[in-house]
């Protein structure tokens, strides 16, 4: 065991501190970065953890240490952007006051802290219980690097029609050693393990897409590189920051490109929050063993993790939400307090407020029940509070499109039928036993996570264990009744019709991870007796479907390209950003606008960014908001590719010059490019005819 005195924490604190002064200034380095990023984030997370969390498990502290850092983080950024700007200096600041803040509460609390434990020694018969996660971590080692060596910058359907049946193998013989070691293996250790594969399954999209997987992260790209440059953006955000704060410092502190650290923000925090954060919340939260929580935290994957791939303000207000919601089942057993989830809430409202304005509500409703000496006030307060959080979404979304100018009865319209969509059963029988068995699960998921749900509800009241579950069916009924009077009371009119619907799936989602802890208490008392007893058979059978639990949740929460499914996902391609500069070239600094894909209109926001704007549109066509040229060129591709549509377009925008894109993947590309070939006045093949651009001239 190693401590150190106050003066050796604060010369410790300096060197660390003059060591990224150095890499900032002169080296450059981002693996030197990375280093001094884990160096300088696990320090300070265990002082933190030291200083309010010593009552707890060292790991849940030091978690919940890391967290408190994260969030200060986003709230200095938040601060900044909205008082002074966001530069350098807010950097030097955030870095500079973490560790001068935690060296003071530590001498105000007299903490003293610990680092280097001592461990038992090594004997021989520790050998057989390192063998399947050493396989594990060599298995996901290779795997990383076979991923590294398949990416790709053409056009990708699916990222499994870049990997062959070995990729497949090797993560089904990985996902085997880890669940055998957990199942076998009765050991705290174990979820460093789980962090490494999670990471894995999260960088996926991040390692075979380079030039950037999805629409929106090129979007919160372009806004980070115009913030960098000149410090705000306009017109001014009042989401996001909170997210945009992390990136910053990640890219700063690290000496990271901007890019790629947009890119791992969402990957490496799922990584870590999501298996911690449930495997503590259900350890000591329900007090189950090491087996059955860390079994529960395999089996969370089976909600999906397709938000965690891709850094998103959105995707990462619903790891909060997740991490909220296991942090009530600590709250109630007193483990953390009010002021934490307080905390947690003001953090998501800095970053998504689909998150954030639920979580806020529901902290206010559990703050109004702790005022127990007033009990008139706290009971009126309680149901004021409750009212309130039950009405929080759909006031959000009312007053947003206020503010957007929306008339009142384009915002209000009655919808009874139906209130919720599911999707129908499906079951694939072509013999293909493997892709049959895949779909079979993935396609009836949501099904079989209801039945789940259901079944852990029906276990917890037959074992009468609802005092744990409280605030759960709380926070859950609330979401519920916001998603209903939303999806009934209002029209959505800000957004094209086929993505009307996107707001309400973002709160089912949030309504399916307020109910993971009851699909996981049915999947407790499931496999409790397996882990209990030594039949070696029954093991075996847990941990195979285990393995094929996780080979679903990771096949599906990415594109889906096979005989039994198309989710029509496109990625921006090397030929698309050939395209955009072509395109800017041809037109010589004229004005022009552009019909095109949203995935080419992304590739131009990350080659220039937001450059043109023509009567408030942009001047590439985008799916954003109801009455802009994306209309235009959904008719140009979809129903006819006229010389007057195009016409049309130009008296729109007030220019005088238009390009329309095909690709040749879009299913009426064949169509479109035979009829603009007839009514456009040049046409240009991009790379033999991938992509085909139509010059429009008044």
């Amino acid at each position: 065991m190693l401590t150190f005195s106050r003066l050796q924490h604060s010369l410790w604190q300096l060197g660390i501190i003059a060591l990224i002064v150095l890499n900032f200034y002169i080296l450059r380095s981002a693996g030197f970065g990375a280093v001094l990023t884990i160096v300088f984030l696990w320090f300070n997370s265990k002082k933190l953890a030291d200083i309010f969390f010593s009552h707890m498990h060292q790991g849940l502290r030091k978690t919940l240490g890391l967290f408190l850092i994260l969030a200060y983080i986003a709230l200095c950024y938040t601060l900044a952007y909205h008082f002074y700007r966001i530069d350098q200096y807010v950097f030097w600041w955030t870095l500079i006051t973490i560790p001068a803040l935690i060296e003071l509460l530590s001498w105000y609390h007299k903490k003293p802290h610990y680092f280097l434990y001592s461990r038992t020694r090594w004997q021989l018969q520790h050998f057989r219980q390192i063998i399947l996660p050493t396989l594990m971590i060599l298995t996901d080692i290779l795997l990383f690097s076979v991923l590294t060596r398949q990416a790709s910058t053409g056009l990708i359907r699916s990222p499994w029609e870049l990997l062959d049946y070995r990729f497949w193998a090797l993560l089904i013989f990985s996902n085997f050693c880890l669940t055998a070691t957990i199942v076998i293996k009765n050991s705290h250790k174990n979820i460093w393990l789980i962090i490494l594969h999670f990471l894995l399954l999260s960088l996926l999209a991040v390692l075979l897409y380079p030039l950037g997987f999805g629409y929106d992260s090129f979007i919160h790209l372009a806004t980070l590189r115009t913030i960098e440059q000149t410090g705000t953006i306009e017109p001014r955000l009042f989401l996001y920051i909170g997210q945009y704060g992390l990136t910053f410092f990640l890219h700063d502190l690290g000496q990271i490109s901007l890019q790629t650290a947009n890119k791992i923000v969402l990957p490496l925090l799922f990584a870590f929050f999501w298996p911690s954060t449930i495997f503590y919340g259900l350890k000591h939260g329900f007090n189950w063993t090491y087996k059955n929580s860390y079994l529960a935290v395999l089996w969370s994957l089976f909600i999906g993790f397709n938000f965690a791939i891709m850094t998103t303000p959105q995707s990462l207000a619903f790891l909060l939400v997740l991490f909220y919601i296991f942090l009530l089942l600590l709250y109630n057993q007193k483990q953390v307090s009010l002021y934490l989830l307080w905390l947690v809430a003001i953090t998501a409202l800095t970053i998504h407020p689909l998150g954030g304005v639920p979580l806020l509500l529901f902290t206010l409703f559990l703050s109004t029940a702790r005022l127990g000496r007033y009990s008139l006030w706290r009971k009126i307060l309680s149901v004021c509070s409750l009212l309130l959080a039950s009405l929080g979404l759909p006031l959000f979304f009312l007053v947003y499109e206020l503010i957007n100018q929306v008339a009142i009865e384009k915002i209000i319209r009655l919808s009874y039928w139906p209130l919720l969509s599911l999707p129908r059963p499906q079951w694939q029988q072509s013999y293909s036993f493997p892709l049959d068995l895949l779909h079979n699960i993935g396609q009836n998921q949501v099904w079989l996570y209801i039945i789940g749900a259901g079944l852990g509800l029906f276990l917890i009241i037959r074992n009468h264990k609802q005092i744990f579950f409280n605030k759960i069916f709380i926070f859950t009924s609330i979401l519920i009744v916001n998603y209903l009077i939303a999806k009934i009371f209002l029209a959505f009119s800000l957004q094209i019709s086929y993505q009307k619907e996107d707001y309400l799936q973002r709160i089912i989602f949030m309504i399916g991870l307020s109910a993971l802890p009851l699909f996981l208490t049915a999947i407790f008392y499931a496999t409790r007796s397996i882990l209990a007893n030594h039949d070696r058979l029954a093991k075996l059978w847990l941990i195979i479907i285990t393995v094929i639990v996780i080979n679903v949740s990771a096949y599906f929460s990415y594109p889906v390209y096979d005989r039994h499914a198309n989710d029509k996902s496109f990625n921006v391609t090397a030929t698309d950003i050939r395209t955009v500069e072509n395109i800017n070239d041809l037109a010589q600094g004229r004005d022009y606008v552009v019909l095109a894909n949203q995935m080419v209109g992304a590739a131009a926001i990350y080659k220039y960014g937001f450059a043109h704007y023509y009567q408030g549109d942009f001047y590439y066509s985008l799916p954003l908001g109801t009455d802009n040229i994306y209309q235009n060129y959904l008719a140009m591709i979809e129903k006819e590719a006229s010389r007057e549509e195009a016409l049309r377009t130009m008296d729109k925008a007030g220019v005088n010059e238009l390009y329309f894109v095909v690709n040749n993947y879009w299913h009426s590309a064949k169509q479109a490019i035979h009829q603009a070939s007839q009514t456009a006045d040049e046409k240009i093949l991009i790379d033999n005819g991938v992509n085909t651009v139509f010059v429009y001239k008044r």
